[in-house]
């Protein structure tokens, strides 16, 4: 559903504060590829999903099966089956994780020169136009 004038427009200020605001933010962002996510695999995902729907498996047919007795280590695996389904479904991939923590090392080493210039945080600019709306700045 494409947007409205009134929304382009709003849209097109927010962009344009934006980069007045916080050029380097709006830079970097304009640089990101759109289709760069967190590095989720379909694959993967589907694959962590089926993992999670048979580890729910284990444990209710551990719990129906109370009288046999290794039905509480069927339990304990029907959960650990379950977390690493979970886990394995939103984790990304290993290429998409190496380069975060790439870029993480980057913006680590660029922290110097943010350091030598503070810019102010998000609540010191709201306390600033709170002031000014309030007409004591």
């Amino acid at each position: 559903m494409p947007l409205s004038d009134h929304e382009q427009q709003l849209l097109d200020q927010l962009e344009k504060q934006l980069r007045t605001e916080d050029p380097r933010f709006a830079h970097t962002i304009a640089q990101a590829p759109a289709s760069q996510g967190p590095g989720l695999s379909a694959k993967r995902f589907v694959a962590g999903i089926l993992a999670l729907v048979v580890g729910i498996g284990i444990a209710v047919a551990s719990i129906f099966f109370l009288d046999l007795p290794f039905s509480a280590i069927g339990g304990v695996v029907g959960f650990a089956v379950m977390v690493f389904g979970g886990y394995w479904a939103v984790s990304g991939t290993p290429s998409a994780r190496a380069a975060a923590a790439e870029s993480g090392a980057e913006e680590a080493r660029g922290g110097a020169k943010a350091a030598k210039r503070p810019t102010p945080g998000l609540m010191d600019r709201l306390e600033d136009r709170w002031d000014k709306r309030r007409g004591q700045g």
